[in-house]
C-alpha cells in the first residue's frame, strides 16, 4: 500500500526516492512493483487540464437502452473520443457517460449527431457540469498503517 500511495501522489517518483521515502531497500520496491503491475495497477496514464485543452464543457449523461442492445450501445459509446467514460448502472437509466466538448453548441452536435444515433438509445437526459468539485482516477485505499 506503501508503494501505491508514493505512486499515487507522483507517479514520475524513481524507485531509489521510493525506497528512501518509504525505508524499503530497492530491490524490494522493485519486485513488489513487478507483482503490481501484474494485478493492481492498471496502467500508468497522466491527467491533463480539460480547460487548457480547450474543453470547457463537460457533461454526464444517463441513457435509457433498448435492453436487447445494452451492450451494442456500450461498445459504440466507448469508442466514441468525446466520451471519457461509460457505466453500466442500475434504475431508472442503464448507461452513465462523461462527455468533453468546446462549447455547449459542440456538445449539442455531439449528442444530437453520435449519442442519439447510437442504435439502441430509447432516451437520456444531459447534465451540465458547473464546477468540478472533486475530480480523480483513484479509489480510496484504506487507512494508512
Amino acid at each position: 500500500m506503501e508503494i501505491l500511495r508514493s505512486l499515487v501522489e507522483n507517479s514520475r517518483i524513481t524507485i531509489s526516492q521510493m525506497s528512501k521515502e518509504i525505508d524499503i531497500p530497492d530491490a524490494t520496491i522493485s519486485n513488489r512493483l513487478k507483482k503490481l503491475e501484474k494485478n493492481a495497477i492498471k496502467q500508468y496514464t497522466l491527467i491533463l487540464n480539460p480547460e487548457t485543452l480547450g474543453l470547457k464543457v463537460t457533461a454526464i449523461i444517463i441513457i435509457q437502452t433498448e435492453s436487447e442492445k445494452h451492450e451494442n450501445v456500450e461498445k459504440e459509446l466507448s469508442v466514441l473520443e468525446e466520451v471519457s467514460e461509460v457505466y453500466s448502472i442500475s434504475g431508472e437509466y442503464d448507461i452513465l457517460i462523461k462527455v468533453w466538448a468546446h462549447s455547449i453548441h459542440e456538445l449539442n452536435r455531439i449528442v444530437n449527431s453520435k449519442i442519439r444515433s447510437v442504435d439502441g438509445v430509447e432516451d437520456l437526459t444531459e447534465m451540465i457540469v458547473m464546477e468540478r468539485v472533486k475530480e480523480g482516477v483513484v479509489p480510496p485505499m484504506g487507512p494508512e498503517k
